[in-house]
C-alpha cells in the first residue's frame, strides 16, 4: 500500500502529549486572547484538529500580526525568510 503523506504523516513523536496532559482539554487555553505584537509560542495540541498549523512551526516562536476570526495570524521565520501562520489560540503558547 502506498505511505500516507497527510498532514500529520510522521509526527507519532513530534505531537505526542505527555501521560500528565493526557485527557481533557483546559477550556481556558480556547478562550486565552492576544494583542498585536505580543510573541506567541506555537505548541500544538494533538487533541484539538480545528485551527491546527502545519507540524513544521511546532515549537517555533512568532509575533501575532492580527485576529482572523476565532485564530491569530503570526508571523514566524523560516530561517531568514519570514511566513505567515494561522492558528487557533489551544495551539499557542504565550512567552511570558
Amino acid at each position: 500500500m502506498k505511505m500516507s503523506h497527510g498532514p500529520r504523516a510522521d509526527s507519532r513523536h513530534r505531537l505526542q502529549k505527555k501521560p500528565r496532559d493526557r485527557g481533557l482539554t483546559k477550556i481556558t487555553k480556547a478562550l486565552q486572547t492576544f494583542d498585536e505584537g505580543e510573541r506567541a509560542i506555537i505548541k500544538i495540541d494533538p487533541s484539538v484538529h480545528r485551527g491546527m498549523p502545519s507540524k513544521r512551526f511546532h515549537g517555533v516562536m512568532g509575533t501575532v500580526q492580527s485576529r482572523r476570526g476565532d485564530a491569530y495570524v503570526l508571523q514566524v521565520y523560516d530561517g531568514n525568510k519570514p511566513k505567515t501562520v494561522i492558528a487557533r489560540p489551544e495551539h499557542l503558547m504565550r512567552v511570558e
